[in-house]
C-alpha cells in the first residue's frame, strides 16, 4: 500500500496496537475521526499527501471495524487525481468502503471509463479491479462494453486482459445482459485459444459462469476444452509459474472439467475419446503422498475428474477404476482425504451398475463408522444407507446396532428409519 513515510498514519496505528482494551481503543478511533472530520472541512488547505494520509486512516478505522459515514467525497475525488500515488489510494479505499449502492459511486463513472479506454495499463488496471470488487447494476450497463473490448484486444497485455475477464464475470452474475449471447459464442471459442495460461484461467472462470445459464449457446466451445485439457495432461508448453509442485495449472484443469459437466452430452466421438484418455491419465496418475500441498492440488483434479466421468456415463471398467480409487483414499491415515473419499464413493452410487463394486470395500466403509471424527461416521454412514440391500442388510443393520449407543445415534436413527423399506 505506500505506506512509509507517512509518520501520522504509523504513530495511529502504533497508538491503537498499544490500547489496553476495547474502550481505550474506541477513544483513540473517536479522537482521530474528529481530527479527519475537522480536517476535511478545510478541504481546501489539504495537499495531496495530507488527503491520502486521511484516506488511508479511515480505511485502517474501517478495517477494525467501526463506522466510517463521512469521507466519501474526499475519497473518490482522489480517483480522478493525475498521478498514479493519489490514483492508487482512491481506488484502492473506494471499493473497500463503498458499495454498488452508494450514489457517490455516479460521480467517478466518467472518470473510471476514461482509465479503463485510456492507455495507462497502470490506471487500467486499478480501474478494472475497483469496478470488479463493487460490481453493481450502473457499472454494468455503462462499463461493461469497454471491459470486454480490453477483453479481447489483442493489443493489450496479459495482465490487463486477465483483469478484464474477471470485472466481466463479476458484472455478469449482476447483470446476465451485459453480455450477448448471440455474439459472444464466437468470440468465447476465439478466447479459449489463448497460449498465456493467465489469461486463460480468468477466461474460463467467465465462461464457467456463461455456461451454467446457457450451454447450448457455446457448443462451438467444446472442443476447445477438450483440447485444453489434451495440452494441461500431456504438460505441453505449460510455463514454469503455472506448474503447481509438478501438477500444470491445477486451477485451469478444475474449471475446465467443471464447465464440461454443464453440456448435456459429448457426441463426438474424437472429441469423447480424446477426454476419456485424459480423465484416465489423470486417474492413473493421482496417488496419496506426504506433501498435503501436492495432495490438496492434484485430489481437487482428481474429486472433477471423478464428476466428469459420472457425467459423461462412462463405461463400466473406468467406474471401476475410479471405485478402486476412491477404495484407496478411505484407507489412508489422512481424515480429509477419508471423508472425500467416502463423500464421492456416495456420489457414485447413483451410477447404474457401480453399487457391486462399492460393496467390495464395505469392511472398509464400516470401519469408517468407528473413526474418532463424527464427519467421518456421517459420511460412513450415508454410505451405508445408500448400498444398503437385501444382500447386505443384516451384516450391515447388526454393526450398526453396535454404534446405535453412540452420540451420532439421532443421526443413525434418522438416516435408518422406517424410511427404508429393507430395514423395515
Amino acid at each position: 500500500m505506500a505506506l512509509s513515510g507517512m509518520r501520522g498514519l504509523s504513530v495511529f496505528i502504533s497508538d491503537i496496537r498499544n490500547c489496553h482494551n476495547k474502550e481505550q481503543e474506541r477513544l483513540r478511533v473517536d479522537k482521530e475521526l474528529g481530527n479527519i472530520r475537522t480536517r476535511f472541512k478545510n478541504e481546501k488547505g489539504l495537499s495531496p499527501y495530507e488527503k491520502k494520509k486521511y484516506v488511508w486512516k479511515m480505511l485502517y478505522i474501517h478495517m477494525l471495524g467501526y463506522d466510517v459515514d463521512f469521507g466519501h467525497m474526499e475519497t473518490v475525488s482522489l480517483i480522478s487525481a493525475p498521478k498514479y500515488p493519489e490514483k492508487q489510494v482512491g481506488y484502492i479505499v473506494t471499493s473497500c468502503l463503498l458499495n454498488e449502492n452508494n450514489d457517490f459511486l455516479r460521480m467517478v463513472i466518467n472518470t473510471v471509463r476514461n482509465d479503463i479506454i485510456g492507455r495507462n495499463e497502470t490506471f487500467q488496471c486499478l480501474a478494472l479491479t475497483m469496478v470488479g470488487n463493487i460490481g453493481g447494476k450502473e457499472f454494468s450497463e455503462s462499463l461493461a462494453p469497454d471491459v470486454q473490448k480490453l477483453l479481447i484486444s489483442s493489443s493489450c497485455r496479459p495482465v490487463v486482459r486477465k483483469k478484464a475477464a474477471l470485472c466481466l464475470l463479476r458484472l455478469y452474475r449482476k447483470n446476465p445482459d451485459v453480455v450477448n449471447i448471440d455474439g459472444w459464442a464466437d468470440r468465447m471459442a476465439q478466447l479459449l485459444d489463448e497460449r498465456d495460461l493467465g489469461v486463460l484461467t480468468s477466461v474460463m472462470s467467465l465462461f464457467v459462469s456463461l455456461v451454467s445459464n446457457n450451454a447450448e449457446a457455446y457448443w462451438n466451445c467444446l472442443p476447445k476444452c477438450v483440447r485444453i485439457l489434451e495440452r494441461l495432461a500431456r504438460n505441453q508448453d505449460i510455463p514454469q509459474e503455472y506448474t503447481y509442485y509438478g501438477i500444470p495449472s491445477p486451477w485451469l484443469q478444475v474449471k475446465t472439467m467443471r464447465a464440461l459437466q454443464y453440456f448435456p452430452t459429448i457426441e463426438d466421438p474424437n472429441a469423447r475419446r480424446a477426454l476419456f484418455e485424459v480423465l484416465q491419465r489423470i486417474l492413473m496418475g493421482t496417488d496419496v503422498v506426504k506433501n498435503v500441498n501436492k495432495n490438496n492440488a492434484s485430489h481437487a483434479v482428481l474429486f472433477e475428474a471423478l464428476a466428469l466421468v459420472m457425467h459423461l456415463d462412462a463405461e463400466k471398467e473406468m467406474m471401476s477404476q475410479c471405485v478402486a480409487l476412491l477404495g484407496k483414499f478411505i484407507a489412508v491415515r489422512e481424515p480429509n482425504i477419508r471423508y472425500l473419499g467416502l463423500e464421492n464413493m456416495a456420489r457414485m452410487l447413483l451410477v447404474t451398475d457401480v453399487q457391486d463394486i462399492i460393496k467390495r470395500h464395505q469392511a472398509q466403509i464400516i470401519t469408517s463408522l468407528k473413526d474418532p471424527d463424527i464427519s467421518i461416521r456421517r459420511r460412513a454412514l450415508d454410505l451405508l444407507y445408500g448400498m444398503c440391500d437385501v444382500t447386505n442388510a443384516k451384516e450391515i443393520v447388526e454393526e450398526l446396532l453396535q454404534v446405535y449407543k453412540s452420540s451420532d445415534s439421532a443421526a443413525v436413527e434418522k438416516r435408518f428409519s422406517c424410511g427404508s423399506p429393507i430395514v423395515c
